[in-house]
């Protein structure tokens, strides 16, 4: 299959947005370029009407694909030009209402941002305008049609989060706990540790079912140590050893370990226990790399298990599995239950029985999949028209998954039905790795640092915080995230994806997005969105510059390697280690389009953060003392007032006055904030009266 583009929709529509924004008004009458920025207005809002059919069609249409590559440069070309200029245009603002000398912002040539003058504004701008038209004329001869309806999602009501998604994973699924576990419970003389292998296709509920095994009463009973694994494609031992360790201790592993050490330290924790471990999505078919795990493995008491679940009986065999277990799929009648509860919300309530009809076709169809079944029981929620049941029902899909021997073209489906925003958020979540869990609230703070919120938000005259939580319940509904951990309240913490769901988002994001491990070589393309591993920290160099709005490092990374953070000049997201600080004198002042900033580790502070005027999140801000003084100002603080969500200023017993240095945190400008936590770790500043820092009780 043909590497797919991610079409960049909420990029679009928020240029069209500041484009017709009373900013951009102003800045045109200012500098007499109005007109030139109604037309790239029009130009982009005609491209953009034809974005969803693209999409759409770049599956089967090599040009279109090709087109929606020329199409992103330019749109991001013009939208990192269009941002510097609003950035100096609100910076003169905020110096000229404080009563300081402005430099307009045309007036001072930058070279890093290629700024122009006065009398080239209007030059650049046609510039911009003609590439749009360029892509405009290739347009037209792909044929593609407007904007076609409407997302019917939008309003779903939320209810029982938890218990339903928990139950949808587990209907169907008693009787194979019950033989799985008394697989487990079964004793081998002649071995101390054996394999019992569950398999089947993807989206059967093997991890499911793994998952209600390993959290069994009766399971926690008969093992001393119980671990989990998600091994995925990457069958490296010492990844592997190292996150059996993880799993134990409940903490990070330094990467830097040895493989020795890393054996020894297992040995310490499970020697003479009787351990299970479950290695879930094992796909290695090599029995030799299975040799040399097992040997790490091999200093349990008797009877330890090893529960692994693979979808190729090849795995089960590499592994000498004394048992595979074949999962079954669910039965019609099971299926037809998980869909009529999902599509119709309420299944005690009467369901048209042509409906009906045509749902139990629709459920045997999905051949006992559960994630098929849910998939499709998404997208029929709330449709009461017998077309749409019969559409679904008719639909070519069936067949390709029958070729495929997939269900993926049902999660294409699904995927095709989201709006066009939803599409570009679930392809940035394939930044996460596989079976990692994924944090709510961090995740909807980056679709907002992306921008990827904004548009929605002011249409539906909604927060960005609100529309996020939306996006994520409609995501539930749709089976696109499960797994979800909720707090006392129902309300969802945290969740992950299923792997399957993941490979769907890799394939939509295509090499806009690139998790990079230590397997990684060399990159892929022209990235926009980087995750790496530590293993992958020299590939850095390899990424284009101008082009990179996220960089993800690893937390535990000592940055032996060169880390050129200061270059990536067009950052919106930025999650890094404080060791990068203590050993680079890089200032990140230049990155003034960053709006996230997370920092793992925070022991000092960060040489340039108070000139991020559009910095949104800043989890932690760290008091640092000054060199000269050896106080510790705030001032850092004090223009950041675009600050949203959550705040924690730490280390404040460095701080010589509160009462002076807190004038110059400026918290009664940071309107959007929404939690503030101050922290001293000395006792006794603990009595310091919360109003020297401009609290209001």
């Amino acid at each position: 299959m043909a590497e797919l583009e991610s079409v960049p929709f909420a990029v679009a529509s928020n240029l069209i947005h500041r484009l017709a924004s009373p900013d951009f008004l102003e800045f045109g009458q200012e500098y007499g370029v109005m007109e030139e920025l109604e037309e790239l207005k029009n130009t982009i809002e005609s491209i953009n009407d034809k974005l969803l059919d693209a999409d759409n069609k770049q599956d089967q249409n090599g040009g279109v694909r090709v087109w929606i590559r020329k199409f992103k440069k330019v749109l991001h070309h013009a939208d990192d030009f269009l941002d510097d200029l609003a950035i100096e245009f609100k910076r003169d603002k905020l110096n000229a209402a404080e009563g300081k000398e402005v430099n307009k912002v045309l007036r001072s040539i930058s070279s890093s941002n290629q700024i122009p003058l006065d009398s080239e504004m209007p030059d650049k701008i046609k510039d911009i305008l003609e590439s749009f038209n360029d892509v405009l004329k290739e347009m037209k001869d792909l044929n593609l049609s407007p904007r076609l309806g409407v997302v019917k999602q939008t309003n779903l009501e939320w209810r029982e989060t938890c218990s339903f998604v928990l139950e949808s994973d587990i209907i169907g699924r008693d009787d194979s706990k019950k033989e799985i576990i008394s697989l487990l419970r079964q004793s081998h003389e002649k071995e101390i540790v054996s394999v019992i292998a569950i398999v089947g296709i993807g989206g059967l509920g093997k991890t499911a079912l793994a998952q209600l095994v390993y959290n069994d009463l009766e399971v926690k009973k008969v093992f001393e140590t119980q671990m989990w694994v998600c091994v995925s494609d990457n069958f490296d031992v010492k990844t592997i050893l190292k996150k059996i360790l993880e799993s134990i201790t409940g903490d990070q592993v330094e990467d830097k370990l040895s493989l020795g050490n890393l054996q020894r330290k297992l040995h310490q924790k499970i020697s003479g226990k009787k351990y299970l471990l479950v290695l879930d999505d094992i796909w290695n078919e090599r029995h030799d790399r299975w040799a040399e795990l097992r040997k790490y493995l091999m200093c349990g008491a008797q009877n330890s298990k090893i529960l692994v679940t693979t979808r190729s009986d090849n795995v089960a065999k590499a592994m000498t599995a004394s048992t595979s277990y074949p999962l079954k799929g669910l039965t019609d009648e099971e299926s037809w239950s998980l869909l009529k509860n999902i599509a119709f919300e309420d299944d005690s309530k009467e369901v048209n029985q042509t409906l009906e009809s045509m749902g139990k076709e629709i459920a045997r169809k999905c051949k006992g999949v559960p994630l098929a079944v849910k998939t499709l029981g998404g997208l029929l929620r709330g449709q009461t028209e017998e077309s749409e049941w019969k559409n679904v029902l008719r639909d070519d899909f069936w067949k390709l998954c029958e070729e495929q021997d997939s269900i993926m073209p049902i999660l294409k489906l699904s995927y095709h039905n989201l709006s066009p925003e939803m599409r570009q958020c679930f392809a940035y979540c394939s930044l996460y790795p596989k079976d990692s869990r994924i944090t709510k609230n961090e995740l909807i703070q980056l679709w907002m640092a992306q921008g990827y919120l904004e548009y929605s938000a002011e249409k539906h005259r909604m927060d960005m915080e609100d529309i996020g939580n939306q996006l994520v319940k409609i995501f539930f509904m749709n089976s696109f995230f499960q797994e979800a951990e909720c707090d006392k309240y129902g309300e969802i913490i945290s969740f992950k994806m299923h792997d399957l769901m993941h490979d769907l988002a890799m394939l939509v994001a295509g090499n806009d997005c690139c998790y990079l491990d230590s397997k990684a070589e060399k990159v892929e393309g022209s990235p926009m969105h980087v995750s790496l591993e530590s293993g992958a920290i020299h590939l850095l160099n390899s990424l284009d510059k101008s082009r990179l709005r996220t960089l993800i490092l690893p937390d535990h990374c000592n940055f032996d390697e060169e880390v050129p953070v200061a270059n990536f000049k067009y950052l919106h997201v930025l999650k890094i280690s404080s060791y990068y600080f203590r050993k680079s004198s890089d200032s990140i002042e230049g990155l003034k389009h960053l709006k996230y900033l997370a920092v793992y580790f925070p022991l000092n502070g960060i040489p340039g953060l108070g000139k991020l005027y559009s910095l949104q999140f800043l989890p932690a801000f760290i008091v640092r003392s000054s060199q000269e003084t050896g106080n510790a100002p705030l001032n850092e603080l004090k223009d950041l007032n675009q600050l949203r969500g959550e705040l924690r200023i730490e280390s404040l017993e460095l701080v010589g006055n509160v009462a002076l240095e807190s004038q110059d945190v400026n918290l009664k400008e940071k309107k959007f904030l929404k939690s503030l936590t101050l922290d001293w770790h000395n006792e006794y500043y603990d009595e310091w009266p919360r109003r020297d820092l401009g609290i209001v009780e």
